[in-house]
Parts: C-alpha cells; sequence; structure tokens
C-alpha cells in the first residue's frame, strides 16, 4: 500500500517482462534445435511417408526444426500427396508457414511422380464368393460376412475379449479361439477416439479382421474418415488382411465435392486417395497371397477344419504352399506343408526323411517329383489318408 507507481518504475517493470519473454522465446527455440540435434544423433537420412501439415502448431515449428536439421547435413527423403506450394493450404495463420516452402526446395530436389497409372489398381480381382471387400451392404452381404468368420471360428468363438495399446483396452466384440481373427463394427473402431496406436496393437494382435457395416462417408463425418484412414494405414503397414462389409466401392466410399476439394484445407480428401488404392490392393490376389504365406503354420491352419475341408479352403491353402506361383507345389512346399500339419497337431515340425517320403509318393500320383492341384486335392479330401501318412 505504500508503494509509489511510477513512469519510471512502470517502464523497468515492461522493459523486465520483456526480457524475460526474450528468454522463453530463446527457450523455446533451443529446445527445438535440441530436439533436432538428438533426431540426428540416431540418423542422419530420414525418411517421410504421406508427408503433409494439418496442424498450426506443426506449420510454427516446421521451418525452425528442418532448418537445424539442414544446416547439421541432415538428408532428407519423403513422399506427399501435395506440392510443396500445397502443403498446409488454406490452414490457419499459414503466412506463418510460407517461409519454409522455399527453403524445403532449396535443399530438396522435387520430383513430381504423378501417373495416370495407379499400378495397384491393376490387380486379379477374386471370385465373388471369395470377397473380402463385399458391397454394396444389404442384408444377404451381412450374413455372407458371418458366415465368412463363423466358417473360421469353427463354433469356438470369443466373446468381450479385449487388445491393449499404450495402457488402454480395446474391447473385441467377437474373435476365433482357433486362431487370430477379430469381428468388429465400423463404430467400435471409428466412432471411438482410437488412434494409429491403437489401430497398430489390434493388426498385431491378429492376423485377419472382419469389420461390418462400413457407411458411405462425407466430410460430415470427419472424424470417422480421419479415423478409418488411419486404421488402413496400420493395417496395410501390417499385411492384416481385412474382411469387410461397406455401403459403396473403395474410390466412391468417401463422397466430396469439387466446390469441398477446391476450397477445403482438411488432408483427409486427399489421403483418401491412398486410401482407396490400398482398399482395392487389399483386395489383390497379390496382397491376399503375402497374408497367407507370412502367417505361420499354426495360425494359417487354425482357420480350417482339416477333417472337412471346403473348395474355399483348398484354394486358400494352395495359395500358401505354391509359393512362387508356379502351379505346382515342388517338394520344398510340400515339406512345408506337411510341417504346418505336424505342428498343429503334434506341436513339433521336425518330420523324418521316412515321412515325408511316404507322403510324397502317396500324393505324387503321377510320379512327376512335383504336386499339381488334382492331386493335393485329392489328398487333403481324405483326411484318413492324411493322418496315416503324416503320422498325426
Amino acid at each position: 500500500a505504500n508503494t509509489v507507481w511510477t513512469a519510471e518504475a512502470a517502464r523497468a517493470q515492461r522493459l523486465q517482462l520483456q526480457k524475460g519473454k526474450g528468454k522463453e522465446e530463446s527457450s523455446a527455440d533451443d529446445l527445438v534445435a535440441q530436439v533436432a540435434r538428438e533426431m540426428l544423433g540416431e540418423a542422419w537420412l530420414l525418411c517421410f511417408d504421406e508427408f503433409q501439415v494439418t496442424h498450426i502448431s506443426d506449420a510454427i515449428i516446421m521451418k525452425r526444426l528442418f532448418s537445424v536439421m539442414f544446416e547439421q547435413g541432415a538428408v532428407v527423403l519423403a513422399t506427399s500427396n501435395r506440392p510443396p506450394e500445397d502443403l498446409y493450404l488454406n490452414g490457419l495463420n499459414r503466412p506463418l508457414f510460407l517461409p519454409f516452402i522455399p527453403m524445403l526446395r532449396d535443399f530438396c530436389e522435387v520430383h513430381d511422380i504423378n501417373s495416370e497409372v495407379d499400378y495397384r489398381l491393376t490387380t486379379t480381382s477374386e471370385e465373388e464368393d471369395r470377397r473380402v471387400y463385399i458391397h454394396p451392404n444389404g442384408k444377404q452381404e451381412r450374413k455372407l460376412l458371418e458366415r465368412k468368420f463363423h466358417r473360421i471360428g469353427q463354433g469356438e468363438i470369443i466373446s468381450g475379449g479385449r487388445v491393449e495399446a499404450q495402457g488402454r483396452r480395446i474391447v473385441v466384440p467377437k474373435s476365433c479361439a482357433t486362431s487370430n481373427v477379430a469381428f468388429f463394427g465400423f463404430k467400435d473402431l471409428c466412432d471411438r477416439p482410437l488412434g494409429a496406436a491403437d489401430y497398430l496393437a489390434i493388426a498385431s494382435a491378429f492376423h485377419t479382421v472382419f469389420i461390418a457395416d462400413i457407411p458411405k462417408l462425407t466430410l460430415q463425418e470427419r472424424d470417422q474418415v480421419r479415423r478409418f484412414i488411419t486404421l488402413i494405414d496400420a493395417f496395410y503397414e501390417r499385411h492384416t488382411k481385412l474382411v469387410c462389409t461397406a455401403d459403396r466401392d473403395p474410390i466412391t466410399l468417401f463422397e466430396v465435392s469439387e466446390d469441398e476439394k477446391r476450397n477445403s484445407n482438411f488432408d483427409e480428401i486427399f489421403a483418401w486417395d491412398r486410401t482407396a488404392s490400398r482398399l482395392i490392393e487389399m483386395q489383390s490376389v497379390k496382397y491376399l497371397s503375402e497374408v497367407t504365406r507370412s502367417m505361420d503354420g499354426e495360425q494359417f491352419l487354425g482357420q480350417f477344419k482339416l477333417s472337412s475341408l471346403f473348395e474355399d479352403d483348398l484354394l486358400e491353402m494352395w495359395r500358401r504352399y505354391d509359393r512362387d506361383d508356379s502351379g505346382h507345389i515342388d517338394q520344398a512346399e510340400l515339406r512345408i506343408m506337411l510341417e504346418d500339419i505336424l505342428e498343429m497337431h503334434k506341436g513339433h515340425r521336425n518330420i523324418s526323411d521316412e515321412v515325408f517320403a511316404n507322403c510324397l509318393q502317396t500324393i505324387d500320383e503321377n510320379g512327376d517329383g512335383s504336386i499339381d492341384y488334382n492331386e493335393f486335392e485329392k489328398y487333403l479330401r481324405d483326411f484318413s489318408t492324411v493322418s496315416s501318412t503324416v503320422r498325426i
């Protein structure tokens, strides 16, 4: 109460505050530089897939972070759906971000690899009854999806399981006891606040994921669109098999007007092209074959009832064991199949040369040293023969 407030005192306080503010700004810059140096301490080559800027905080920090990295000799390799000039297009306070663009061009060579052909779309499609992306969605399609799932489950279905991701527990509505296969509704995965870590945890826990009732999407469902894009990226990265029902095909599933494309700064619009392409690729024979061949034997055969195989089961098994797509199973490939069967029933893969020779003689009816599909099918259709020759 006895303090005398003077202009001199006010000026001194203002100068002190300004000095403090300068320290804070300097401290913030030092922190960014420290982060950049720590990154370069681990690697001098930095690769970014699908480079994009979506938040004002990222936009502001970008120039400072990359200027330090470039000064320290970093080499940056990145892909993006946009040229540098269109990064953070229509974003909040974009002028604060603009100085980053010429710096990016100064230190990086920009190559336009745009092509009229997306080669991931030029794939061999599955037959109608073996679809993994089922559309349009209706009562019969929902039944088909359920039937596919329950056939893999063989009557042993687990309800209400859990997957943990960074301390969070994600509920799994249904899963199979015999193989790592899960069943979700679209709302279970995209109406809840889940992120990349959650989807990666699901992809790590299950080699096959069923998703029911993927709806038509618009910018009105932007949160769901963003999560679905992240989910597909996670599944694609982990080579997860996706089986789903959807209202529309991948290209038209996300409905955006031309006006929205021109005037919106939402990166989901640009990211969707990648998502649609991946959804189509994930239906291809090549992708599905790679998924099938990457599973361990017990997980793979756990999807089937070997004593009663369907035609689709046999085709899936043929896809796994004809590993070079030659149209024949050679002796090395046959050994892998027999080892898988042995592991499934006996818990080990130690097949003796005597047992292998006996199996080969039984399956290879024409004696040419390799197995064609007819020989393969005839052998596996008769489980008693399989049991006696593999000695399970």
